[in-house]
């Protein structure tokens, strides 16, 4: 019977200690660091309204060069992609055909001007003799005078015919209409051409080039109210200023002029045809490029403006998140453990508490330089939220720091082609999918995050031995 009393208390104790360890290691456990976001302020810039336009780029000048007359080809002059001047000679057709057609003719002409000479003294001597009254008649002399104007007129045929042939010689040169980059040649030596009708190679200029772009009804109307009205320093739309980008860059940084509208709007797009002229001395822009224009449709004017990361959209509406500092009794709170007591970060400082809002921006305006107009909601000296959007929950307080543009880099904003935005650097390390906090304070050293951690009781291993143990006794009961 005693040894059964024994074993009773004997279990009892082992359960007893059993629940104090646990107690022991619940009252360990970490607290979860508060979910950290970055803010800025909104800036106040002067801004132009403006509308962007797709468009394409178009020579000046685009020639296909073929061939005056027909031959064979002999020689070709230029690489292929060259730039030449106007005037190059490009190929060169077997002339030994309209050379021989250049000296029949140039006999031709030295037969009909002896023909011409000889009859032209026949007339003279008939002109003297009828002039006289001697033995010629009315008949006979209007027969030399007429023989005469005939092989005055040979010669002039001739004459023609020697600068046909001679002309035709020159044409077997083919040369450059005019200057600009040349295309790969169409035609190999050795090749019959046809005049007129074989293409042998294409030529565009390169310096000035045009870009053309449609423009929708609202937009012209308006460029043409500000022109009339006196705000833009333009005669009529033909000498508005653009600015435009190629498909890789995201600045406009390069200037044009429209120099050109068409007379009708398009009935099936409601567009109307405008066409900008640039310089391209470094023969940036190529015939057929897709850019990006930029047409100016307002006045200059101070606008508010927001990071274009911060906006979100929600059923159609345009909104940003702005945090502010909770209060506590009127006071600034802070984040607080179960016991009431300021959690710190890792340079022993309380960690603020931050409640967020959702506030409404209304139509949002151009974007420069990654700032988005917003025309409501927004002042200028709240906190925007840029950077962990995602981690902002209803009700759920959050701890915030100002977004420092040197060590800190934004997400891109989500596309149709980028998806859900990259991680910003910096941020601090995300909890596990199941939804538990790391509980090794070590661990979170070693990632080197820059969000603050909660100050925590000392791991078993780290306390060690008994004074370890009795320490963790005294705090479960």
């Amino acid at each position: 019977m005693d040894r059964r009393v024994f074993a009773a208390l004997a279990l009892l104790a082992c359960t007893t200690v059993a629940g104090c360890g646990g107690a022991a290691n619940s009252s360990t456990q970490i607290v979860k660091p508060p979910d950290v976001v970055l803010y800025a302020r909104p800036v106040t810039r002067s801004v132009t309204d403006h509308e962007e336009f797709p468009g394409r780029t178009e020579a000046i000048m685009s020639v296909q060069v073929t061939s005056r007359v027909s031959g064979y080809l002999n020689q070709v002059y230029f690489q292929d992609g060259q730039q030449v001047e106007k005037g190059a000679v490009l190929f060169q057709i077997d002339p030994r055909p309209f050379q021989a057609d250049l000296d029949r003719a140039k006999a031709a002409n030295l037969q009909a001007e002896a023909h011409a000479k000889r009859l032209n003294n026949e007339f003279q001597r008939a002109k003297v003799l009828y002039d006289r009254g001697m033995s010629i008649s009315r008949e006979e002399y209007d027969r030399y005078s007429f023989d005469n104007a005939e092989a005055a007129a040979s010669v002039g045929t001739a004459k023609a015919n020697f600068d046909l042939a001679d002309l035709n010689l020159e044409f077997t040169r083919v040369v450059a209409p005019i200057g600009g980059r040349l295309g790969r040649r169409l035609v190999d030596p050795g090749n019959l051409v046809k005049a007129d009708d074989t293409p042998l190679v294409t030529i565009v200029s390169q310096d000035p080039i045009y870009v053309y772009f449609d423009v929708h009804e609202q937009a012209m109307l308006k460029i043409r109210r500000m022109i009339n009205e006196g705000r833009v320093k333009a005669k009529s739309e033909h000498e508005v200023p653009i600015e435009l980008c190629l498909s890789d860059e995201r600045d406009f940084q390069h200037r044009g002029m429209v120099d050109f509208t068409d007379n009708r709007v398009d009935l099936s797009t409601g567009t109307l045809r405008f066409r900008a002229r640039l310089d391209n001395p470094k023969g940036m822009f190529t015939p057929g490029l897709f850019v990006r224009v930029k047409l100016p449709i307002g006045d200059p004017h101070p606008a508010l403006m927001v990071r274009e990361e911060a906006v979100t959209s929600d059923q159609g509406q345009k909104k940003v998140f702005v945090v502010r500092r909770s209060l506590k009794d009127g006071q600034p709170a802070f984040f607080e453990d179960k016991t009431g007591k300021p959690i710190l970060d890792r340079d022993g400082k309380p960690i603020p508490k931050f409640a967020h809002t959702t506030v409404n921006v209304g139509t949002l305006g151009v974007l420069i330089d990654g700032y988005r107009e917003v025309s409501e909601g927004v002042k200028p000296d709240d906190l925007v939220v840029v950077s962990g959007l995602q981690k902002l929950r209803k009700d759920a307080p959050v701890t915030a720091r100002e977004f420092n543009s040197d060590s800190d880099a934004l997400p891109e904003p989500k596309t149709a082609a980028s998806g859900t935005p990259r991680t910003t650097v910096g941020e601090p390390p995300q909890p596990p999918k199941d939804g538990r906090a790391d509980t090794s304070a070590a661990d979170l050293k070693s990632r080197g995050s820059n969000a603050p951690h909660a100050a925590s009781t000392p791991s078993p291993s780290e306390a060690g031995g008994a004074g370890g143990d009795r320490e963790r006794r005294s705090q479960a009961h």
